[in-house]
């Protein structure tokens, strides 16, 4: 059976707290590595922002954020990801996530218009974020 994304409630909590979390971390990070160099600060916390995403969902699938409301980055299938998958989801947040772009709101559209529920970096990885309850089941 395919699994259909969440869209709800949980999905948005998750996405504020780990929104919140990567930037902390990142500026953090920026603010460790001491430099005066705008670009070099840029890329640090763009960088280490992305990085957050990539290394939870790659060993845990699923975000500090994720976890606190019962979701998982999972295949379509109901599979775990791959490393492949969760690059992709990783690297499509420079599109999705990008305040220079709007935002969050092309992953907010994606995710309520598509049917599985899925936001744009979800389509060509194939995967879908669900209940940990739906996922095992």
């Amino acid at each position: 059976m395919d699994l259909i994304g969440d869209a709800g409630k949980a999905r948005i909590i998750a996405f504020i707290i780990d929104n919140l979390c990567a930037c902390l971390i990142s500026v953090l990070t920026v603010g460790l590595v001491h430099t005066d160099s705008s670009i070099v600060g840029g890329t640090v916390l763009c960088f280490t922002y992305l990085f957050y995403f990539f290394v939870f969902e790659w060993l845990w699938s699923r975000t500090p954020g994720k976890f606190m409301q019962g979701l998982v980055v999972r295949n379509i299938d109901g599979t775990r990801g791959e490393l492949k998958s969760h690059l992709i989801r990783t690297l499509a947040r420079l599109l999705e996530a990008n305040p220079i772009l709007l935002g969050g709101i092309p992953a907010g559209i994606a995710i309520i218009s598509s049917t599985r529920k899925q936001r744009i970096g979800d389509l060509p990885a194939g995967t879908v974020v669900a209940s940990k309850r739906d996922a095992a089941g």
